[in-house]
């Protein structure tokens, strides 16, 4: 037997973190939740009879409007994502599930906050590709870098050089100051190889004391190895880690496309090799395959 005292569906929406919205058909708001505050910062009488289109990220308006129609028409999943802007002017990822009611001629739509998921999933995106010491793009991220530039530079017809950085005298730092001290040597390293190259350049760190540098659309010869000797030169100053000063080096082999491959691999393997050969030669040196 239902008794009189059983919850309404008033009392049910109170209770519900996901948001209720229901809209009409011109997409303004008959009616929100009481969870509508807690997600998107406005009170019911501050967005009821407005367009709910209003408070969609400018970017994801369109996309937006589109998802919708498709969604109504039973098309698709009833379910999509955008972005919404609060009213303190952040920005909140949505999962929204809509349906639409035929007899009351209103749009009814659930929105459940997956903002942190998304800042989880934009977080380890960001792990997969970039090395956690020195925050530089790491190996996966740098072939894949350097395939898109090997097609650009295709297109374009232009020149791009792979350097490929050997770090001189790291292992006695690490043996005589230990692994933290290394640590922090490479991260100072990382961080002078970018002040050295230009914003269109990539640099990234391979694995250990080695790093790659992308430089993209250099005129010439001449004008590569004028970077590489840059970086060098950079590498060449004392670098000062917890109050004791550290004199190392760079043995660094440029490889320049076309010249000298036409695939990532190909660069690579030639630009390493020239490291081999200006290390052999007792290092702190450029050479070009």
């Amino acid at each position: 037997m239902i008794k009189n005292d059983l919850v309404s569906l008033t009392d049910v929406l109170e209770l519900m973190l996901d948001a209720v919205c229901v809209v009409d058909k011109e997409g303004r708001f008959l009616f929100v939740s009481a969870a509508f505050k807690t997600i998107f910062g406005y009170r019911a009488e501050e967005v009821i009879g407005r367009p709910m289109i209003e408070f969609v990220y400018h970017e994801d308006r369109e996309l937006t409007l589109e998802t919708v129609e498709i969604l109504l028409s039973g098309a698709a999943n009833p379910r999509f994502e955008n972005r919404w802007v609060r009213k303190d002017g952040t920005i909140v990822s949505v999962l929204w599930s809509v349906c639409w009611s035929e007899q009351h001629q209103v749009r009814i739509a659930v929105a459940h906050d997956i903002t942190e998921r998304k800042e989880m999933e934009k977080q380890l995106h960001y792990l997969v590709g970039h090395d956690p010491l020195t925050n530089l793009p790491n190996r996966i991220l740098l072939l894949d870098r350097l395939k898109t530039s090997l097609l650009k530079a295709e297109r374009d017809v232009t020149l791009l050089a792979v350097l490929f950085i050997d770090i001189d005298g790291f292992k006695a730092v690490n043996d005589n100051y230990g692994h933290h001290i290394g640590d922090q040597l490479l991260t100072a390293i990382a961080q002078r190889f970018l002040r050295c190259v230009r914003k269109s350049d990539t640099v990234g760190r391979l694995a250990g004391d080695e790093f790659l540098i992308l430089l993209h659309d250099v005129k010439n010869h001449n004008n590569a190895l004028g970077l590489a000797e840059k970086v060098r030169l950079a590498c060449e100053r004392a670098f000062v880690i917890e109050g004791q000063s550290h004199t190392i080096s760079s043995s660094i082999g440029m490889a320049i496309y076309p010249d000298k491959g036409a695939s990532d691999r190909q660069l690579i393997q030639h630009a390493d090799n020239a490291m081999y050969a200006a290390k052999k030669a007792g290092g702190n040196r450029v050479v070009s395959a």
